[in-house]
């Protein structure tokens, strides 16, 4: 029987989720997100030291932001949302400009748009991201001025040739800053790889427990 499994996030641990169940579990998948669409709105770390970081079939092409040899960043926002696509593709739905109401015995009470609009629909099991611990603030900029190496700060260079940065203190003044961020975290320097780890774990944990039952 197939599996009902609903997402009232749409981060990168639970697009991992997503796609690691789906590729073992034959399940309809539903995400909730008050955004208009996945990915491209705010910017959140995405400093890498391997590529690729997910199978070839999770993601589809992120056009000029596809990764190239040599660079130590990826923009995160257009690698969410070729992920979110590449599942659209599946049996996975997006609720989007959709507000979840109340959520309970793995019941998802909604209020929005799309195909469904508002109503309650009925799930095997819902999940959350998880909530990270010993976070610290970080200011992040765009550039597309060189960096020198500084060991204040987390510098990693993106296909387009522009520079993705973070310091624990303010950013340096002297800079052409093209995009401000902030995020809340342990370190920018593996966000984006151990947000993919922890989902892909927790989907095998649940993937586990579905095979013992």
């Amino acid at each position: 029987m197939s599996l009902k499994i609903s997402f009232i996030d749409t981060s990168l641990e639970t697009l991992c989720m997503a796609q690691e169940i789906m590729d073992n579990l034959d399940c309809e998948i539903h995400f909730f997100s008050e955004d208009a669409e996945i990915g491209l709105f705010g910017e959140l770390p995405g400093i890498v030291s391997k590529w690729p970081l997910v199978p070839n079939t999770w993601t589809t092409s992120m056009y000029s932001q596809n990764y190239k040899l040599k660079c130590t960043a990826v923009r995160r926002s257009w690698f969410e949302k070729a992920i979110a696509i590449s599942l659209a593709k599946k049996n996975t739905q997006f609720h989007l400009r959709t507000r979840i109401t109340n959520f309970e015995d793995n019941k998802v009470e909604f209020s929005g748009a799309g195909s469904f609009g508002s109503g309650i629909l009925n799930f095997d099991k819902v999940f959350q991201t998880s909530i990270e611990s010993n976070s610290t603030f970080w200011y992040g900029g765009v550039t597309t001025t060189e960096m020198a190496p500084n060991s204040n700060l987390i510098i990693g260079k993106r296909s387009d040739s522009t520079i993705e940065v973070w310091a624990e203190r303010k950013l340096p003044q002297d800079i052409n800053w093209i995009q401000k961020m902030s995020w809340i975290g342990k370190t920018p320097k593996n966000s984006i790889e151990s947000d993919i780890d922890i989902g892909i774990r927790r989907a095998n944990n649940f993937l586990n427990k579905v095979n013992i039952e």
